[in-house]
């Protein structure tokens, strides 16, 4: 018997890096047209049963991909089966992943120390959920191979009760509860099974997992965690003294067209090609990359909401910025290079002020956000130039000039 095990496709709340639990959130477009491509992936694999959680956004993601299957014969409609039902999170269902972690109950282990995880307050544990799962290969699954032992399953859940079917069936227990990591959405795992031992057949490479690339700023190792990704060549949303900016480390780009810089404007849409601000952690590293004589007046003024645009000793003129936010200096100077800010936005659209729309828009395509709360009003920085000897208001923003 083989046994294809497929999480439902996403849905807002996926977006948003929230625990959805027993929550019946429905899919969003993106989800179902993920269905739709995974259903077209499978149009020629016949399945003899599909079961699928009660819960809409499972169901809907097993309705569309049966749909697309073209085989001979007419499979049954998937049946739903309150076994399958995501594990419930109880009071902290809707909650945002960092607000889930920030803290010191033992909830905060339910990624990386599942073996420690207790759940919020009327949420279900591990434990529960491999019982359960346990019961529907036992009361659901053996019978069907009895009766039919080439048979085909398809099973349409959730990405933690799915986590507990699959520790069931490999017999891994709630240390290793997670395996090869969460499953992404519209991913399937095939099983077989003999008649007496469940076997790993075929499993997708794990993504990462997007949950774990919310960290709130107050968080201890948010600082830690933002140099590591940006010394890794990686690009994080990073709050400033201003707005929201997509940052990375910049340095000479290896190969062109594949460097940090090029990875920013690729988010920022094609379209983008306006220079990006070098944030520095100190006055003092100006000097690293100007010969430019720059006035006291201007240097006074930082750290501060102030840029500045000088000749780069590199080459033509760059803009730089010695930030007032201390977190965010020092994550610089233990980067040991500038990194880059740009607004976060799509080229040609309003700056994004709100950190629930940055989360919604941009999770999949960046590898960390540090999140501090909304924007919303600040103003933008002050930018001189001094490139010909003079000074030029180019924008005034927070700091007067």
């Amino acid at each position: 018997m083989e046994l294809y095990i497929i999480r439902h496709g996403k849905t807002d709340w996926n977006k948003e890096c929230r625990f959805q639990g027993a929550q019946d959130i429905p899919l969003n477009e993106e989800g179902r047209e993920a269905a739709r491509r995974l259903g077209e992936r499978l149009k020629d694999t016949h399945f003899d049963k599909v079961f699928s959680s009660p819960l809409s956004r499972a169901y809907e993601t097993a309705c569309i991909v049966l749909k697309q299957t073209v085989v001979p014969e007419p499979v049954e409609g998937p049946v739903k089966n309150d076994l399958l039902k995501e594990i419930s999170f109880g009071e902290m269902e809707g909650v945002p992943f960092d607000e889930w972690m920030n803290t010191d109950n033992p909830r905060k282990y339910f990624f990386e120390k599942p073996g420690l995880y207790v759940p919020p307050k009327g949420g279900e544990t591990f434990e529960s959920g491999i019982e359960r799962t346990g019961k529907f290969v036992h009361t659901v699954l053996e019978p069907i191979y009895k009766e039919k032992p080439n048979a085909r399953i398809m099973i349409v859940a959730h990405g933690a009760i799915l986590a507990a079917l699959m520790s069931y069936l490999e017999n891994r227990g709630v240390e290793n509860f997670w395996g090869n990591g969460l499953k992404g959405n519209c991913e399937e795992t095939i099983y077989t099974y003999d008649g007496k031992v469940w076997k790993l057949a075929s499993e997708e490479k794990a993504q990462e997992n997007p949950y774990m690339k919310i960290v709130a700023k107050d968080a201890h190792d948010s600082a830690e965690r933002t140099v590591k990704v940006l010394k890794s060549g990686g690009v994080v949303i990073i709050p400033t003294d201003t707005v929201y900016g997509f940052s990375g480390l910049a340095v000479p780009e290896p190969v062109e067209g594949q460097g940090t810089r090029e990875r920013i404007r690729a988010i920022k849409g094609r379209s983008e090609t306006k220079p990006m601000i070098q944030l520095i952690a100190c006055p003092e590293d100006l000097a690293k990359y100007t010969g430019d004589n720059v006035p006291e007046n201007l240097l006074s003024k930082w750290p501060g909401a102030l840029t500045i645009i000088v000749n780069d000793k590199r080459g033509g003129t760059t803009a730089f910025r010695c930030p007032g936010d201390e977190w965010l200096r020092h994550v610089i100077a233990d980067c040991g290079a500038p990194i880059y800010s740009t607004s976060v936005n799509r080229s040609g659209q309003p700056v994004i002020d709100e950190e629930a729309a940055i989360i919604k828009e941009f999770t999949n395509e960046v590898d960390l956000i540090i999140k501090d709360g909304d924007k919303k009003g600040a103003k933008p920085s002050t930018i001189v130039s001094i490139t010909d000897g003079q000074i030029k208001v180019l924008r005034q923003g927070d700091v007067t000039i």
